[in-house]
């Protein structure tokens, strides 16, 4: 697995310790600071609101004032609903891009508005040093059980939390799908929270739209066997079952070699990629080694050169935040759609 890897379930923690004097401020910060949303005071009007987070519920008695999103795809959902201006921080941005344009051109203006803090995931440290009163992340993005990067742990300090729903998978055992609609709920659940309902519905009108207009296209077509090649040479590392890329090469019109295997993130084997044959591959594209060296290596490698894939050059390079849950999603469901059956758009089978 490639050192400098950027995938938020495969990030490694070392420094969760924090020294007995940082513990005690932020001790102190989340007894005597300004009170959490929701937690006292008055309701603002249109207040409380309650959303569901991986089965608990949240209640907010106004909008988050100092809200911190964790990683590309949870900061887009907030700057997609215009909520920059209820942001502090934002972790794991940069981090998680394509090399050279990191953060997609329309969503630039909203992200520079907002402080920068680190290319890399939070550390309680960090986070507890921005006085938030809010944090957008998932398990294994950002948040780790059995730690204080939890929502338990992090209410000690005055944060509430709303977690990525597709990342539920990871503490909810009886998770068996992922689907598209995990990531409209967050949007829906941010509408909630930061009273913008109306914004968030337009937004996920016009995704349902767009994932719609390529069903319509492909509908009655064979599904093309898809794999997911995130990174690692040894052992390759791929969205399976509970990982949303599964659920968006479904949507377009693709059927995923390991979409029966109910784990989110995971290494698998190149002995199960190659009994699988598939006709094609996704290549997630972030940080390096870049998609181009990743494409070099499969055709390269002994255990792949020879897949119909890499022999008819079906490669498709989508970005961590289209990937992952973003409202981008629907995006990158019509990229594969075209990708897959360029025909039933009136493409040609170009080989890229």
């Amino acid at each position: 697995m490639p050192p400098t890897s950027k995938y938020p379930f495969r990030r490694a923690w070392t420094a969760l310790a924090l020294p007995a004097a940082l513990l005690a401020g932020a001790s102190l910060l989340a007894a005597c600071g300004s009170s959490p949303a929701g937690s006292a005071g008055a309701p603002s009007p249109g207040y409380p609101v309650t959303v569901s987070s991986c089965g608990t519920s949240e209640t907010f008695n106004s909008a988050p004032t100092r809200a911190v999103s964790n990683d590309i795809n949870t900061t887009e959902d907030m700057l997609a609903l215009g909520l920059e201006s209820h942001m502090v921080g934002t972790f794991g941005v940069t981090g998680d891009g394509p090399v050279g344009q990191p953060v997609p051109p329309g969503y630039l203006a909203g992200f520079h508005k907002v402080r920068d803090v680190s290319s890399n995931y939070f550390t309680l440290e960090q986070l507890v040093g921005l006085h938030p009163d809010f944090l957008f992340a998932g398990w294994n993005y950002g948040l780790e059980t059995g730690t204080n990067l939890s929502p338990q742990g992090l209410a000690k300090y005055g944060i509430k939390t709303l977690v990525l729903t597709e990342s539920c998978a990871h503490v909810e055992p009886g998770k068996t799908s992922v689907s598209i609609d995990d990531t409209y709920q967050d949007l829906r659940n941010l509408g909630t929270i930061f009273s913008v309902k109306a914004r968030a519905q337009r937004l996920i009108a016009s995704m349902q739209a767009q994932v719609s207009a390529a069903k319509a296209k492909i509908a009655g077509l064979k599904p093309v066997t898809v794999f997911d090649y995130d990174s690692g040479q040894s052992a390759p590392f791929t969205g399976p079952g509970l990982a949303m890329i599964n659920a968006l090469i479904s949507l377009g019109g693709g059927t995923n070699i390991f979409g029966s295997l109910k784990q989110s993130w995971t290494s698998v084997s190149w002995e199960q990629v190659v009994a699988a044959q598939p006709q094609c591959i996704i290549i997630n594209d972030y940080g390096t080694p870049t998609a181009a060296q990743k494409e070099k290596f499969l055709e390269t490698f002994s255990a792949t050169k020879n897949l119909p894939a890499v022999r008819n050059h079906c490669f498709l390079a989508l970005s961590y935040d289209e990937v992952t849950p973003s409202p981008r999603n629907a995006l990158a469901v019509q990229q594969i759609a075209k990708w897959l059956h360029p025909s039933a758009f009136g493409l040609p089978a170009d080989g890229s």
